[in-house]
């Protein structure tokens, strides 16, 4: 059954144009192969990357999610831990930030194709 909303169909990664087929090849939990995507739609045929190095612009989602994670980091690490020196900031960030690439990857990916692809829904395409 095709997902009712565009939300929901963000949500779980799935084409934008169906709602139906998987964006990735493996579920967000395998971290070796988490950037492996599907090169079309296995419900409608819709070839994902619209045109060559259309996820290049991603990288601008990915990079606004991960000045939020590092922002908040530092906040988290000012007011819990009493202000610590520079690599009290450093260390915890850069580690937090390295081990949620695979999700910024992944939303910031899902995010760029549902909004800017422009792609609408066509339920029985």
């Amino acid at each position: 059954m095709p997902n009712s909303s565009g939300l929901k169909a963000a949500i779980n990664a799935r084409c934008p144009q169906c709602r139906e087929g998987r964006l990735f090849k493996f579920k967000w939990w395998n971290i070796f192969n988490f950037a492996q995507m599907e090169d079309n739609c296995s419900a409608c045929g819709m070839r994902y990357e619209v045109e060559p190095g259309f996820f290049y612009g991603a990288m601008y989602i990915s990079y606004a999610f991960t000045v939020g994670i590092m922002l908040v980091g530092g906040l988290v690490i000012y007011n819990f831990f009493n202000d610590p020196d520079a690599m009290g900031y450093v260390i915890p960030i850069t580690l937090i930030s390295l081990a949620l690439v695979p999700a910024n990857f992944r939303i910031s990916r899902v995010i760029f194709i549902h909004l800017f692809s422009g792609v609408s829904y066509r339920p029985n395409k």
